[in-house]
């Protein structure tokens, strides 16, 4: 039996703190092979295993995206609600489409933790929530996407730019002097922004 075995074993089996330790080992190992133990301990009966067995889905990135997302269709809200998180912090896009189905979710903690994901994916998920507000099956979602799209460009205008988004406002616009033009492009190659 190897460590991914063992760990998982005592995932299974084992009390709270080894639970626990479990958790932490198998983030801590990096293998693919923990996803799935890792996935089954969202519903364990304790808070805290869940949520540390999401930090170390969430911490796995790419391999734990396609366990997460068979996570979304788990009957328990709470494992739902886990996954729809970790695949928020993991960022993959492969995960927008079915986060995008989880607006749809029967539990509201479930729908803003897949709403906060996608807003944190920002514009790869864009163009996706696009498509979905214009499909007649996810018609009843229109208003969560538009309000996730509207997130999104808010988040957008706050994350630094390589250009400088005000120095590209000043640079276009024709009221201002040649100068102040000059010093803003100077700004924006080094990146800069002026106000």
């Amino acid at each position: 039996m190897d460590e991914v075995e063992a760990f998982a074993e005592k995932l299974r089996t084992g009390s709270y703190s080894e639970k626990t330790e479990a958790v932490e080992k198998l983030g801590e190992l990096k293998d693919a092979r923990a996803a799935g133990p890792l996935v089954k301990a969202l519903g364990d009966a304790h808070s805290a295993v869940r949520e540390k067995a999401a930090g170390a889905l969430a911490d796995m990135g790419k391999p734990a995206v396609e366990p997460l997302i068979g996570a979304l269709g788990c009957e328990y809200w709470d494992v739902r609600y886990w996954a729809a998180w970790a695949l928020g912090e993991i960022g993959d896009v492969e995960a927008v489409g079915p986060l995008i189905g989880a607006l749809g979710d029967g539990d509201r903690f479930v729908r803003e933790k897949a709403a906060e994901g996608l807003v944190k994916m920002g514009e790869p998920a864009a163009g996706k929530l696009v498509e979905a507000a214009n499909e007649p099956e996810k018609r009843h979602l229109r208003w969560e996407i538009s309000g996730i799209l509207r997130k999104i460009d808010e988040e957008a205008k706050r994350k630094p730019h390589d250009f400088g988004i005000r120095n590209v406002t000043v640079i276009a616009k024709p009221e201002v002097p040649k100068e102040f033009k000059k010093l803003a492009l100077k700004d924006a190659q080094k990146g800069r922004v002026t106000g």
